[in-house]
């Protein structure tokens, strides 16, 4: 009985451990010359981290460690898997983040 609750025990532990490696978040690195727009937040020439976890409805816009702006957005289908991660403007409005390997991207 003993050994049966051990077991039911570091089964559970591993599970636990591995929650965060299915939970994946993705970021993209940004630098900006001249200000620019994510959603409705005007961001000024720096640099940046654009965070959004696997599948989230949000991507967190992070500056010197801190969050400065959340903005909603959806994810739509690649027709193949962009190499490298890169990250699409129109007209100084940032539009998509399309991550390196992923046949998904974030569009806002």
């Amino acid at each position: 009985m003993r050994l049966r609750i051990l077991q039911c025990l570091t089964i559970l532990g591993v599970l636990a451990i591995a929650v965060p490696i299915w939970a994946r978040s993705k970021s993209a690195e940004l630098r900006l010359t001249e200000p620019a727009t994510i959603g409705t937040t005007q961001l000024e020439p720096g640099a940046y981290t654009l965070k959004v976890d696997d599948g989230g409805t949000q991507v967190s816009v992070v500056r010197q460690g801190k969050v400065v702006a959340q903005v909603p957005c959806h994810w739509v289908q690649l027709s193949a898997k962009p190499g490298t991660t890169e990250i699409d403007f129109t007209a100084n409005q940032i539009t998509e983040i399309e991550f390196g390997g992923d046949l998904q991207a974030a569009q806002f």
